[in-house]
């Protein structure tokens, strides 16, 4: 067990299986290979099928997408792959162990219960619903057909969040005041989802993990400059009961920024994920009474503000690609049968949040509490 950032006990095992997946000889024998199909072979599934590739436990077997053309361009680097526009084409393959879902956000329910149907493990890419219900209903039936269903919550599996996360449980930071995060870009500009849906979920997913709770409220202000009705800048702000979270979101930046900071009363944390840095500072504003008495102390003591500048920190951190990891997690799961770190449970807590968001946005950024939410 440890100690959260909000001083709550934490006694999740994520690691823990449920022990109803599929066993590692069931899986072509004793050779723990998994035979993956890549669903989207667009902008993201091939950066994720190349991270699977890498793993010697597997063997790309499918690219499905609806335009062959796509497909075949990905087929280059695996040529001993199929390529089909028909997903039930590929499911009925039952060589086929898992997919790989990374199509626009609007198809991923569909497609994931049909592959689910067909008796696949299945890794989706964020987010894995547009609703926190779809997501349950998603995980339950996962659970049901004893398959494992993962969200690509990339962030997550970085040593650099990994961290963090340590920091925060040993309480190392002190009490935390905020956490600030930056996220911009000059594009790439979409049209299936806007800015908030788009980067969201990385954040979403890291200040779940670090904090640990669900935040009692969400703000939104959304602006769309590019695109009537899809915001290309965001700013969001998560009120947790002990602390609070800003999110900066942009297409329409000329820099590339992936930056997130940790306030505590003792040290504060910087996270460049652009730099591939993790800075930690031993700076602060502490407070000096100055009270000559202890009834001055109750009651009308005063205090000097006296500014902390102290080293800073550059822990080592192992060299690991988070979509690497992240998809060595998912074979671990299903040749282990443990439930996924970044699970359908998860995901529904990020979603939810989104949800929040786009309802805040739509009201003008008005304080939209998560328990307001219908079916949340």
């Amino acid at each position: 067990m440890t100690k959260a950032a909000n001083g709550k006990t934490n006694t999740r095992n994520a690691s823990a299986g449920n022990g109803a997946l599929a066993h590692p000889e069931q899986l072509r024998g004793a050779t723990r290979t998994a035979r993956i199909a890549l669903i989207g072979c667009g902008y993201w599934g091939p950066k994720v099928i190349r991270a699977a590739a890498s793993l010697p436990e597997v063997e790309i077997a499918a690219l499905v997408d609806r335009e062959l053309a796509l497909a075949s361009q990905v087929q280059r680097h695996f040529p001993a792959a199929r390529t089909t526009t028909s997903l039930s084409e590929a499911l009925a393959d039952e060589t086929i162990d898992a997919v790989i879902v990374a199509t626009n956000p609007a198809t991923h329910v569909e497609l994931a219960v049909e592959a689910l149907e067909a008796g696949k493990h299945v890794l989706v890419e964020k987010p894995l619903a547009l609703s926190a219900a779809d997501c349950r209903s998603l995980g339950e039936q996962a659970r049901e057909a004893g398959l494992a269903l993962m969200v690509g919550h990339t962030f997550r599996f970085s040593p650099a969040v990994q961290h963090v996360r340590e920091l925060l449980d040993n309480r190392e930071l002190g009490q935390v005041y905020y956490i600030d995060s930056q996220r911009l870009n000059l594009g790439r500009v979409r049209s299936d989802v806007d800015a908030i849906w788009n980067f969201g979920p990385h954040d979403i997913s890291i200040i779940q993990h670090w904090f640990d709770a669900r935040p009692v409220a969400v703000h939104c202000h959304a602006y769309d400059y590019l695109q009537p009705g899809i915001p290309d800048l965001a700013f969001i702000v998560l009120e947790y009961d002990f602390a609070v979270a800003h999110i900066q979101l942009s297409w329409l930046s000329p820099n590339k920024v992936r930056r997130m900071t940790v306030a505590g009363s003792r040290k504060m944390v910087v996270y460049d994920d652009v730099a591939g840095q993790l800075a930690i500072h031993d700076a602060g504003i502490d407070r000096e009474h100055l009270g000559r008495s202890f009834g001055e102390f109750q009651s009308f003591g005063e205090f000097r503000l006296i500014q902390r500048s102290g080293d800073m920190h550059v822990p080592r951190l192992p060299h690991v690609e988070p979509l690497q990891a992240q998809c060595r997690h998912f074979l671990e799961c299903i040749f282990s049968g443990n439930e996924p770190l970044t699970n359908f449970e998860d995901a529904a807590g990020v979603v939810e949040i989104l949800e929040a968001a786009s309802a805040s946005r739509a009201n003008d950024g008005a304080r939209v509490e998560l328990g307001e939410l219908a079916g949340v």
